[in-house]
């Protein structure tokens, strides 16, 4: 059986293409996160063979690519930090690394008994490991996050969900819901009324644009990510609303880059060296994101990993 799993390894380092750069930090620990989104990945159609960068698993044997597949099996969430004692190590240490932010993590097979429906819009405690993905094809690397949860409890209904502290309801509540069951045109539905009758705030606005990204519809983001950024570049925004101009100037990039205008998306991009230390998660995000592999040859691009790593290594303790 060890020799088995070697070879895997072996395989996915050897198809897998890397990078020259290493994980300069990772975080692990205990945090507690509201749960707004929940998927539960069938790799054989996550994976699909029409996709030529998952042809290393197609190449693996039977029974080796059956255990990589397997790894797979669990459920992908999206949702808030409410509260951490996790620890950011590495190059820079921080303690309640990523509370208050909203993250995409994956929530191992051995934790599966735990579905969607147990979890979803409810406030979860957990253990998260991050997991190194450059380059990698490890779970869960290939799903667009680096964060494993294991240990997981259900704790109480989620904040904003009749939680703690917060009211329930709301426009922005109803399309969270819909996109944790991955109805994104339902969610552009109720989202596009709130605008249309101008009651849609900074959040609808952010997840409107989510909304379209995930139906492939960048184009249509785009202007509605143009007000957010807007608040990045004038620096004038709620504090409230920091979060969604933060994802918001990530999710304006992503889709330039989408649409393979990698001048807009850099310049987007840049906007996060200002303050490194502030918007260390999204320059991470910006190296990482599988969005932006349709521009990762370009110079400009290029250009702006060199600067970004050069600010992450210069925030040393």
């Amino acid at each position: 059986m060890k020799s088995i799993f070697l070879y895997l390894a072996f395989l996915t380092c050897f198809y897998q293409p890397k990078l020259l750069a290493v994980c300069a930090t990772l975080i692990k620990g205990p945090l507690a996160i509201d749960v707004q989104q929940c998927k539960a990945i069938q790799p054989e159609q996550t994976f699909t063979r029409t996709d030529s960068k998952y042809n290393f698993i197609q190449d693996l044997p039977p029974a080796n690519r059956t255990a990589f597949l397997d790894t797979y099996r669990g459920l992908l969430i999206r949702g808030k930090v409410a509260r951490s004692s996790a620890v950011r190590t590495g190059l820079t240490r921080e303690k309640g690394a990523l509370n208050g932010e909203r993250i995409l993590a994956y929530v191992q097979p051995s934790s599966a008994p735990l579905n969607c429906q147990a979890i979803l819009s409810r406030r979860i405690q957990a253990t998260i490991d991050e997991v190194c993905c450059e380059g990698g094809g490890e779970a869960p690397c290939l799903l667009g996050s680096s964060y494993m949860l294991k240990q997981i409890q259900v704790v109480a209904e989620a904040a904003g969900n009749g939680g703690p502290g917060q009211k329930g309801g709301g426009v922005a509540q109803t399309a969270m819901t819909l996109m944790g069951k991955e109805d994104y045109k339902g969610a552009i539905v109720v989202l596009e009324k709130a605008r249309s009758q101008k009651t849609i705030d900074l959040q609808g606005l952010y997840l409107l644009a989510s909304a379209y990204r995930e139906t492939d519809r960048c184009s249509t983001a785009l202007p509605l990510l143009e007000i957010i950024y807007s608040k990045m570049e004038s620096n004038k925004s709620a504090s409230e609303d920091e979060e969604y101009v933060r994802n918001g100037t990530l999710l304006y990039a992503r889709c330039h880059s989408m649409l393979n205008q990698p001048g807009e998306a850099v310049m987007a991009l840049q906007a996060f060296l200002i303050e490194p230390k502030k918007f260390k998660k999204e320059i991470n995000a910006s190296l990482h994101h599988p969005d932006f592999g349709w521009i990762r040859t370009d110079k400009q691009y290029i250009r702006y990993v060199e600067s970004a790593k050069r600010a992450l290594e210069k925030d040393v303790p």
